[in-house]
């Protein structure tokens, strides 16, 4: 089969031919139809994981068809549309492929209401997004300003605060606030226009913030009310947090159940997936790159 694969950290990747993953005990291969790029991928050639095996097969998110379950697998059968992670770095397997392996407990029915080419770039931005959202809900927060809006995160976090009543305020450059407004944002504000905390209205109850290093994140604590949520992704919040404001550096948890629950939120019309770029296996190494260089602009999917 075809993959796109590395041979060690580091390493350039290239499509070469792989042997086809057998399925063991517990275990379900999938023919992907599509694989969602993240930023992680090309994380994980730069060393982010020292569990690795090589050649590796790069990518965790991806959506297919069923081709054949190993030993003890329940729930899933041949021909069913999936979606989900596939990553097994300690294989040297991933989501880049023709063909991969997954755990039942890491992919889900697919939504019915999509193709499985946009069901490919949900799993780990909309479970994260969704794990943000949740947690904002719980602190019971009125108001959310997400920064990093036009992201794959951001795109879904912004939808599925809507979605429960809270009034988002998203940051975005000009030509991307129409899209802001029509996935839900009440309010947009230019971040290349000047200082964020110059442009919003009133104070926000939360904050994700998935772009802001310590110094910009801390800039924003004049919007944001005293005993506030700030929720960090990317691992901002300094030692100690931030004055006033309960500051999380903010670990994803992955599963069926949200695999589920997203897929019942894009069929109820709650969510789009907002594709940013698609690209063919043999493209992949250069949209890593782009992504890497910081140039991709929402999900990226790979059609295999």
């Amino acid at each position: 089969m075809r993959a796109v694969t590395v041979t060690g950290f580091g390493a350039e990747p290239e499509v070469t031919d792989q042997p086809v993953p057998v399925p063991g005990p517990g275990e379900v291969l999938v023919r992907l139809t599509a694989a969602g790029l993240n930023p992680f991928d090309w994380k994980v050639i730069d060393g982010a994981i020292q569990d690795v095996r090589f050649p590796l097969v790069i990518g965790t998110d991806g959506a297919g068809t069923v081709e054949r379950t190993g030993a003890d697998v329940t729930g899933f059968q041949p021909g069913d549309a999936v979606f989900g992670q596939f990553s097994k770095a300690q294989e040297g397997r991933g989501s880049y492929a023709e063909l991969a392996v997954a755990s039942p407990d890491a992919i889900a029915a697919a939504p019915r209401t999509v193709a499985l080419s946009e069901a490919a770039a949900v799993p780990t931005a909309g479970m994260t997004a969704l794990n943000l959202v949740d947690r904002v809900a719980e602190a019971g927060a009125g108001r959310l300003l997400v920064v990093g809006a036009t992201g794959g995160v951001g795109t879904f976090a912004t939808q599925l605060a809507a979605a429960r009543g809270i009034t988002v305020v998203a940051t975005a450059a000009k030509d991307k606030a129409d899209l802001m407004h029509a996935l839900g944002a009440t309010e947009v504000v230019d971040h290349t226009a000047g200082p964020i905390t110059d442009q919003v209205e009133s104070p926000v109850d939360a904050v994700i913030d998935l772009a802001s290093d310590t110094e910009r994140l801390r800039a924003l604590l004049p919007v944001i009310r005293p005993g506030g949520t700030v929720l960090s992704p990317v691992f901002a919040v300094p030692d100690g947090g931030l004055p006033g404001v309960e500051a999380v550096n903010f670990s994803n948890a992955s599963s069926t159940g949200l695999l589920e629950r997203l897929a019942r939120e894009i069929d109820a019309g709650h969510v789009r997936v907002v594709i940013g770029d698609t690209v063919t296996l043999s493209q992949a190494p250069g949209a890593l790159a782009r992504s890497r260089a910081g140039r991709a602009r929402g999900k990226t999917v790979i059609v295999i």
